[in-house]
């Protein structure tokens, strides 16, 4: 054991430095406009003119730590007509940057910044570049934010979900975007993150604690958006496929057209597998052999299809389709506490199917307009066997169960810049939710929720180094329809409503030339789901349709610094206090009531560098620390989060067709409850990985690698082993 830990020491800390940098060119472009709009209104004044320059020094020195290779900086005591040209030479620089690329990021995906704003936009999400995963050779959104600082992964057994935790708030309290349209399941708010596939992703944009009020409700925690890809070139495509172990096949093509006045961009992604292998190191039990994983099968598919109007500039207007299929087996339970229940499921259908229409206008040149219209439909079925031959069901415990959600809703947003250094942008959202269930021979039970919220952000600069940023939002959700099942027949439950306000406030600062400090508060809600309210948990609740609104009071204060001319180190201090979170109430034993009793406090850091020493050279280094208490029950602690983890990355580029990268990541014990209630914990784990990609010709590469190099035998939850080591290669062709 001695040896192991020695071993992934010394492999961490060869890493020692940061993960591969997010390109966030919209954000540099948007600043780079504003301090052009600046050195015009400066005229002559030249000591305005010293503090905008000194402003563009530490803007490039930032996108030279990103790896970003742009024209040299101006003088300076250059006059204002030098630094104008000096600025677009640099936004030249970052256009082609973007259209290098395959595909850029799909702009009107974004909630967080807006181009058109006069006022540099603060900086309330972070970044996961799609370079960033797919080095890592993640294929799915759970896999590909694990490396992200504050993110841990989070295994749902029972349901053979994979999920992430971010300082300490699960998905229900995080929720899910894919170009700014929520795709959260509507009864119970949470969403397979293992089933969404990322070869189609630009970036994943990624808000904590500090969440733009233009999301809409239930961002108690923050906030994930999936940004799909725009063409950024007049024709490119790409085409690849891929082998693992555990026979994991994977095929995707993505492939994009942009004209003067129009634009498509098209994407499919399959993915399928047997199981994965488990750690030679696991022993086995009464319902899981040595050897592959059982009942641990996949297929999972994603076809996307976009259409763009381009009338004029600043306008546009997009509609895309989106047809994602999946199927999926429960591996059993396999562990040896007697008291859980094993259970045979499969899911041989979750499938979702999406239509937006999303189009923004700029209203002047201060001023624009954006709309979202959606249409977001889930079907889910579930079938429960007698066994693990997985043939018949006729135990009382077996069942077909069928779910059918639909969602509909729009967001309607403007924003517009004000003369006196302000930015000011608010939206309208409404969405109605619709959910179907009930067992196969059973009364069919309709469940029909509208919410509705108002957001409002306004972005100030104070002075040429302190931005302020204050939000609102005004929630509501009212229970349009409820059905319950007695003695056979549909009976409604009570209905209702209820509502709240929350607001936040955040500062930055330009402490030096290139150091900026950061202090957030933000009040913000989670609505109840319609499971919170009216589920009966197979017997074990009984339902409270009067539950209201979970909250929480999230801190932040932060500092990023660039040392030298490549390497950014980032710090953040966090808290959050939880109040009238829903917790379980029991009334009798086996037998509890969701309740607002939970009070919870969350306590933490982030520590993250990322360097370039060398033009060949890509270092990357995060730490977590997470401390949650129940504040209303310390004898209940909170479960699922790891008090510590560290996480390293390092990228080699040997020769000009030859990348090297490895990378290391250390999780402490994590306190859980397993499938019959009992707390556990688990044990720490290093987690290792290695991989290489061969540019085989200007087109063609091959990527190869493997995970958990040393094999470990490792949970998240009791009884749901992960992976062994395993590898993988992938062949991708460019157009």
């Amino acid at each position: 054991m001695k040896r192991a830990a020695l071993a992934g020491a010394c492999w961490l800390a060869a890493t020692l430095l940061a993960t591969q940098p997010g390109k966030d060119t919209i954000h540099w472009l948007a600043t780079l406009q504003w301090l052009r709009q600046e050195l015009h209104q400066a005229g002559g004044e030249a000591r305005r003119r010293q503090e905008l320059a000194a402003e563009i020094r530490s803007l490039v020195r930032e996108i030279r730590a990103a790896g970003l290779d742009v024209p040299a900086e101006s003088a300076p005591g250059s006059d204002t007509e030098v630094l104008i040209q000096y600025l677009d030479r640099l936004r030249a620089a970052l256009e082609e940057y973007e259209r290098s690329r395959p595909g850029g990021a799909f702009q009107l995906g974004r909630v967080e910044i807006h181009v058109a704003a006069r006022v540099p936009q603060a900086g309330v999400a972070a970044t996961v570049d799609e370079n960033a995963f797919r080095m890592r050779n993640a294929q799915t959104v759970a896999t590909a934010l694990a490396s992200a600082p504050g993110v841990h992964l989070d295994r749902i057994g029972q349901r053979n979900e994979l999920a992430v935790l971010i300082r300490g708030f699960d998905v229900r309290q995080i929720p899910l975007y894919v170009d700014g349209i929520p795709v959260y399941v509507p009864y119970d708010g949470y969403m397979d993150l293992d089933r969404m596939l990322v070869a189609g992703v630009s970036e994943i944009e990624v808000a904590k604690g500090f969440t733009s009020p233009l999301y809409g409700p239930n961002a108690l925690g923050g906030a994930v958006n999936l940004i799909s890809r725009e063409p950024a070139k007049p024709f490119h495509a790409e085409a690849g496929a891929g082998y693992g172990s555990g026979d994991q096949v994977q095929v995707f093509f993505n492939g994009g057209v942009r004209r003067r006045q129009f634009w498509t961009e098209s994407g499919f992604s399959w993915l399928s597998a047997d199981g994965f292998p488990l750690s030679a190191k696991f022993g086995g039990s009464p319902t899981q052999p040595p050897g592959r994983r059982l009942n641990a099968w996949r297929e999972d598919s994603l076809l996307r299809l976009r259409f763009a109007w381009t009338p004029g500039v600043g306008e546009q207007y997009s509609f895309t389709f989106a047809r994602q299929q999946g199927e999926k087996g429960q591996p059993p339970y396999a562990g040896l506490d007697p008291a859980v229940r094993v259970r045979y499921w499969q899911w041989p259908q979750w499938d979702k199917q999406s239509y937006y229409l999303i189009g923004s206008r700029e209203l002047g040149p201060r001023a624009y307009a954006r709309a979202r219209i959606y249409r977001d439909e889930f079907h889910n079925v579930v079938r429960a066997f007698d066994d693990a031959r997985y043939a018949t069901q006729l135990r009382p415990s077996s069942f077909t169960s069928l779910y059918n959600d639909a969602t509909h809703g729009a967001v309607v947003e403007f924003g517009a810049s004000l003369p006196a250094r302000q930015a000011l942008k608010t939206a309208f959202f409404v969405k109605q939710d619709r959910h179907q269930e009930g067992n196969l021979g059973e009364p069919r039970r309709n469940f029909r929720d509208l919410a509705l919220s108002l957001g409002l952000e306004d972005t100030i600069r104070l002075d040429n180094r302190t931005t302020a940023v204050l939000g609102f939002s005004a929630d509501w959700l009212a229970s349009r329809r409820a059905d319950d099942v007695r003695q056979g027949q549909i009976v409604p439950f009570p209905t209702g409503s209820t509502g709240i306000v929350n607001a936040q406030a955040g500062l930055w600062r330009s402490v030096t030339e290139s150091g900026r400090w950061r202090l957030t508060f933000a009040r913000k809600s989670r609505l109840p789901t319609m499971k919170d309210r009216y589920s009966y948990r197979l017997g074990l609740s009984v339902p409270n349709p009067w539950l209201r609104p979970e909250r929480a009071s999230n801190w932040e204060t932060g500092y990023s610094q660039l040392v030298g001319r490549t390497t950014l180190l980032e710090m953040a201090l966090f808290g959050s206090w939880l109040t009238d979170t829903v917790d379980r109430f029991y009334l009798e034993p086996n037998v509890f009531q969701l309740r607002n009793l939970g009070r919870t406090r969350h306590l933490g850091a982030e520590l993250a560098a990322r360097s370039s020493p060398h033009a060949r050279l890509d270092l990357t280094v995060n730490y977590t620390y997470v401390s949650r208490r129940n504040l209303s029950d310390p004898g209940i602690p909170p479960v699922g989060t790891p008090r510590h983890r560290l996480y390293g990355a390092v990228t080699g580029r040997i020769h000009a067709r030859l990348l090297l990268y490895a990378d290391a990541a250390y999780e402490s014990d994590r306190l859980i409850r397993n499938d019959a209630g009992r707390l556990m914990r688990t044990r720490p784990f290093w987690l290792s990985g290695l991989g290489a990609t061969v540019h085989l010709s200007s087109r063609l590469e091959l990527q190869a690698g493997g995970g958990n190099l040393f094999d470990r035998n490792y949970w998240l939850m009791d009884g749901y082993p992960e992976a062994g080591r395993h590898g993988y290669f992938n062949l991708r062709y460019r157009f």
